[in-house]
């Protein structure tokens, strides 16, 4: 372990530690003692990645990039770094995520730790022995054109062509190459960001979204081989639960039989969320035949639900087997689009506040993620829609209005100041209210708004 000793005279410190079992001692001038201890934390930090062949974390790399040229050379001076470490030495973009990653390790959780690596890999992959500083922004399309050829995943059949990544994964795994570039900004190691100006944003995929009909699912449930899977599936198609993070943490103990309700109360895809209150999910006849036989089947003071699932269990090949073997069509996103076949059903017979918050996200987030609309909802709505159209319509005699209506060019009128009424269009109006079909317009009005002027005609008014 280094240590810190203050001379007598001239008020100067000496550090002193021992590396590779040599003693090392450093001269330390014109520094208080909060600095040499600064110093001595960072050292003992080289001394370590020295004797344990491990590479710098992250701060020690940044904390190197500030010393002056001559306290460096009082570290290359005692063989510590080397003449132009890491300040003029270009690194390999191997070494830096080894840096970055093991820097960030203890704040992952197991299956965002599992996903990085997916990135690094491919990073490593593409471009193998080159240097962090020789990266350009060009690169980085073509690193990006890669992607979308280079599924690792889901491996091609005999004469099947790749099948591409999903956009919204590409922009994840794009998305976190260019967080760990600007952290090599920030490390001094780098002066521009490749990634800079790439698109990253994940948006919903209407296309990966997909409503599993009930009929569907019983046929795939009826292929589950035990309780186990049955209850997993009930659960995420029935339940809308988050499979699996939120099966994994699920107790018996959060599950009151008699008030029919489960309490959902530990998922890492909410507890870093402000207000991660534990939510109830209704314990529905089908997903509570399933739970018991599971419960049957528990070892006696068993805690968990599903004790043997992780966050890095796969899930997805025990679940595409019951497919292939239930005869029907394979959905693109296989527990995602059950939970959100769930939220959808959820919503169309609950209010949507309600709904939302039996699944744990936000309306918002359902109607862009979630929520969907089936064929089977079309031909309800031309069902229900078509009679009364059609009687109404048959009332209301909408032409002459539109006829005699006038048309821009004939202004206001020139007593009430006002915009003449179009007949005709106060009928279609009142005709949509009264099917429920309703069209809001907020204060702003329709017209589209001129930023500078809206914002100062809203602060006046209020």
């Amino acid at each position: 372990m280094a240590s810190l000793r203050k001379q007598a005279k001239g008020g100067s410190w000496q550090l002193r530690l021992s590396v590779k079992k040599q003693r090392c001692v450093i001269s330390l001038t014109d520094l208080s003692e909060a600095q040499a201890n600064r110093w001595k934390l960072f050292v003992q930090a080289i001394a370590n990645s020295i004797d344990f062949e491990s590479p710098l974390d992250r701060k020690t790399l940044e904390w190197l990039a500030s010393l002056t040229p001559d306290q460096r050379k009082k570290l290359s001076d005692k063989g510590l770094i080397e003449a132009d470490d890491p300040v003029n030495k270009e690194i390999t973009l191997s070494e830096y995520l080894t840096a970055y990653f093991e820097s960030h390790k203890s704040e992952l959780k197991k299956a965002s730790w599992i996903s990085y690596q997916h990135t690094r890999k491919r990073l490593e992959e593409f471009f193998k022995g080159r240097t962090l500083q020789s990266i350009t922004a060009m690169d980085v399309k073509a690193f990006r054109r890669w992607l979308e050829t280079s599924n690792k995943r889901d491996k091609p059949k005999d004469g099947e062509k790749v099948k591409p990544l999903a956009i919204n994964t590409i922009k994840r795994r794009t998305g976190l190459c260019r967080q760990i570039f600007k952290q090599a900004i920030e490390d001094g190691l780098i002066s521009r960001n490749p990634f800079v100006g790439m698109s990253t944003s994940v948006r919903s995929n209407k296309e990966r979204q997909y409503y599993i009909p009930l009929d569907i699912f019983s046929k795939v449930l009826e292929k589950a081989p035990n309780a186990t899977w049955r209850s997993l599936l009930v659960l995420a198609r029935l339940g809308a639960l988050r499979i699996p993070s939120e099966a994994q943490g699920l107790k018996w103990e959060h599950i009151a039989w008699e008030a029919k309700r489960i309490s959902i109360v530990a998922s890492s895809k909410t507890e870093h969320h402000a207000k991660r209150a534990v939510r109830i999910l209704p314990l529905l006849p089908a997903i509570e035949t399933e739970l018991l036989k599971l419960f049957a089947e528990a070892d006696e003071g068993a805690e968990y639900v599903f004790p043997n699932i992780q966050a890095d269990t796969n899930l997805r090949k025990g679940l595409t087997v019951m497919i292939q073997r239930a005869g029907v069509t394979q959905w693109p996103k296989l527990w995602q689009n059950l939970r959100a076949s769930g939220a959808t059903d959820f919503a169309k017979n609950l209010p949507s506040h309600v709904a939302a918050a039996i699944c744990g996200h936000t309306e918002q987030i359902a109607k862009e993620h979630y929520w969907t609309v089936s064929v089977g909802d079309l031909d309800i709505a031309m069902d229900k829609l078509s009679p009364k159209l059609a009687t109404k319509l048959a009332t209301i005699d909408v032409s002459e209005g539109l006829e005699t209506s006038p048309s821009v060019s004939d202004g206001v009128d020139a007593e009430t100041k006002k915009a003449p009424i179009i007949q005709g269009f106060d009928e279609i109006c009142r005709l949509m209210s009264s099917l429920g079909i309703c069209v809001t317009v907020d204060d702003i009005g329709l017209e589209p708004t001129t930023p500078t002027m809206s914002t100062w005609c809203s602060n006046q008014l209020s």
